[in-house]
């Protein structure tokens, strides 16, 4: 299989990222037809991600980054392995629901950890653990029914995953995942963006930040959304009515669950319980420094709808409605939810 072609950014564009995400200290570069922007590294893997072998009792959670992914992971592990709270309190998400990508993301040169590096050269004695795919053999080793996180695009994906597993995609609006991206980007180590909010918007506003572009990757997975292994769930809908979305998913993967076995994975993927669980929010040392000194090591945030009125100035807004009309084809079908609410039940 050929490799994805890959687009440069301009120096002046790789000067921009490097001085305000302190963590992309080797820029980005947009991959495949999307142009999916990741470190460069993520050229040695791009060929593994498309050769990947799925199988049919596999579910992928496939999302934007801030779209509900840890919640949407816990919810499909815990349907998907008869409620088994014991483990999922005990056992780390990304070990119970692994990151396919996460070699791509990770900066390879540093803070691996140690457990994974030791497994992986036990089976790879000669291995380069940097560059030999620690996290993407974690995902190809996970016990069955594999339940596998990705922010790629469906370009990126292997061509036959939805002939061979069923896949869930959640949709969130921009206006939330953009402030949500901006707090996580600005207290992970992995990418350190030391800008404001307004500094971030115009990163977003240029699809200059890391896996952009939204609309990309939102226009691949509605495009596919009628297709019998693809459920497309919009995070607003989860936030307004749990029960009846938590229904659709256990249509979908066939869990048979009861109502008040839903009622159970409700309350064990609340906000309040998932932000109170370590299995499920990463070690302190993956936040910087500043994030850690100033109590910032929330990964799981608020979860509301409507959070972005907070912080988009009459200005930003201009900006961002400038950014809305370029994906204007794809927005006009899709009904996003803007509107603020009290209730915070679940999220991200």
């Amino acid at each position: 299989m050929s490799k994805e072609s890959v687009t440069f950014l301009t120096e002046e564009e790789q000067q921009e990222l490097k001085s305000k995400f302190l963590g992309f200290r080797q820029g980005l570069v947009g991959v495949g037809p999307s142009r999916h922007l990741l470190p460069p590294h993520c050229m040695g893997f791009t060929k593994k991600y498309k050769d990947f072998k799925f199988c049919e009792s596999d579910v992928v959670i496939a999302t934007f980054p801030r779209s509900g992914t840890t919640w949407t992971q816990e919810i499909v592990w815990t349907m998907r392995n008869g409620l088994d709270f014991n483990e999922a309190s005990k056992v780390s998400l990304n070990v119970r629901s692994p990151f396919f990508e996460f070699d791509s993301i990770h900066a390879v040169h540093k803070d691996i950890r140690a457990d994974l590096v030791a497994k992986f050269l036990s089976r790879h004695p000669n291995g380069d653990p940097r560059t030999g795919g620690i996290f993407l053999e974690q995902a190809e080793m996970a016990p069955a029914p594999r339940t596998i996180k990705t922010h790629l695009p469906f370009s990126l994906l292997p061509p036959d995953i939805l002939e061979t597993c069923k896949v869930v995609y959640v949709a969130r609006n921009p206006r939330d995942v953009c402030v949500s991206y901006y707090h996580h980007q600005s207290s992970l180590g992995s990418a350190e963006f030391i800008g404001d909010f307004s500094d971030f918007v115009d990163f977003w506003c240029r699809d200059l930040y890391l896996q952009a572009p939204f609309w990309g990757h939102l226009k691949e997975a509605w495009a596919k959304r009628q297709h019998r292994n693809l459920l497309f769930l919009f995070y607003e809908d989860m936030k307004e009515n749990h029960m009846r979305e938590l229904k659709r998913l256990d249509a979908f993967l066939g869990t048979g669950l009861s109502e008040e076995q839903l009622r159970q994975v409700a309350e064990h993927t609340s906000i309040s319980q998932m932000k109170s669980r370590s299995s499920v929010n990463p070690p302190p040392s993956v936040y910087t420094e500043r994030a850690q000194k100033e109590g910032r090591k929330d990964f799981i945030r608020k979860g509301a709808i409507g959070d972005w009125v907070n912080y988009f100035t009459p200005e930003l807004e201009t900006k961002f409605q400038a950014w809305l009309k370029t994906g204007e084809e794809i927005a006009k079908e899709i009904p996003f939810k803007y509107k603020a609410e009290l209730a915070d039940t679940s999220g991200k």
